[in-house]
């Protein structure tokens, strides 16, 4: 993904995904962690992209339509 594409979407940090999907920060490091849930590193911190949490919805819809 280039720099100018990056630039242009959003990006957010775990408060704002836990505040989204109304659970905890602690769930969205699992999340992080367990690869369910693709995200980059900030220094310490973690960032998830728009695309990303788009991405993870949809597996979460398409697994609970099985």
């Amino acid at each position: 993904m280039s720099a100018s594409v990056m630039a242009q979407e959003k990006i957010f940090t775990v408060k704002e995904i836990a505040a989204i999907l109304r659970t905890t920060k602690r769930t969205i490091w699992k999340l992080i962690g367990s690869g369910e849930l693709d995200a980059f590193k900030v220094g310490v911190e973690y960032r998830i992209t728009q695309r990303a949490l788009e991405a993870f919805i949809e597996r979460d819809a398409r697994k609970k339509g099985e």
